[in-house]
């Protein structure tokens, strides 16, 4: 039974990261090779997303029933590839493989992002792969400064982000530093939830099947959840549930909105 009534306003999102292409090669391992105690791996077929920014989108697009105005702004995602091998029988990944090329940074004075203010929520999705600067980060804080900021990253100077709610895991929240006194950050733990200004939200415990795009899933819902709540702790709780449905899949998934809305208690 869904558990909310489907909102009708269209919000508008400025949505800016970075994009990959996420590969899988699924075949088979029936041998170890003779040379080295390492699997043999047989491809029988390749899929390809396309993933980190782009899976924010497509993640924000079917939770809200695409009920959003999104304007995006990412790099060409064929500059960075993440090959995963996958064996059939059991589903899981025997290697990752990653291609990176020289991403050229957005341009500061970019006249497409900083020509208008009125959007409902602001998103970054920061793997810090070069295409977002920290001036450019800056200028965007600074310019949207009165709207809601979602950022997900992984600087570890996080002084850039002002005024912010920072998504951030328990391994780089270590890392970090210079962490903005009047931003927010939020420190997901895996199945033990997130932490939050001194309170641990739990989540659900399931089967994990794939960790892949869980990221992503948490902060597309947290997204979702603050704009159709306007309160962090509602949004904070369902993105962990919808974090957690995303890593019983194979693969990066994107949460439906009948699953989003039954995950919104």
């Amino acid at each position: 039974m869904l558990k909310v009534t489907p909102q009708q306003k269209k919000y508008k999102i400025l949505l800016i990261g970075e994009a990959c292409e996420d590969v899988y090669v699924y075949g088979c391992v029936d041998r170890i090779s003779p040379e080295a105690p390492v699997p043999v791996f047989s491809k029988d077929f390749k899929e390809k997303k396309e993933g980190m920014i782009k899976n924010v989108l497509s993640n924000i697009e079917n939770m809200s029933n695409d009920n959003v105005v999104v304007s995006s702004f990412f790099n060409d995602p064929s500059l960075i590839k993440k090959i995963r091998f996958v064996e059939n029988k059991s589903n899981y990944q025997i290697m990752r493989y990653d291609i990176e090329k020289e991403l050229s940074p957005l341009i500061v004075d970019n006249k497409f992002i900083f020509n208008e203010k009125n959007y409902d929520a602001v998103v970054i999705s920061d793997y810090n792969k070069g295409y977002l600067t920290g001036a450019f980060i800056e200028k965007i804080c600074k310019y949207f400064g009165n709207t809601k900021i979602f950022v997900d990253t992984k600087k570890k100077n996080l002084s850039y982000f002002k005024n912010c709610v920072i998504k951030i895991n328990k391994s780089e929240r270590d890392k970090c530093y210079n962490i903005p006194e009047n931003s927010h950050v939020i420190t997901t733990l895996g199945h033990e939830g997130c932490l939050y200004q001194g309170m641990v939200y739990p989540t659900k415990k399931v089967d994990v099947h794939d960790v892949c795009g869980a990221g992503d899933v948490f902060l597309s819902a947290l997204v979702v959840g603050w704009l159709e709540n306007k309160d962090i702790i509602k949004a904070i709780n369902i993105a962990n549930n919808c974090a957690s449905l995303s890593v019983t899949k194979p693969g990066c998934y994107s949460v439906k909105r009948n699953e989003y809305e039954d995950l919104c208690f």
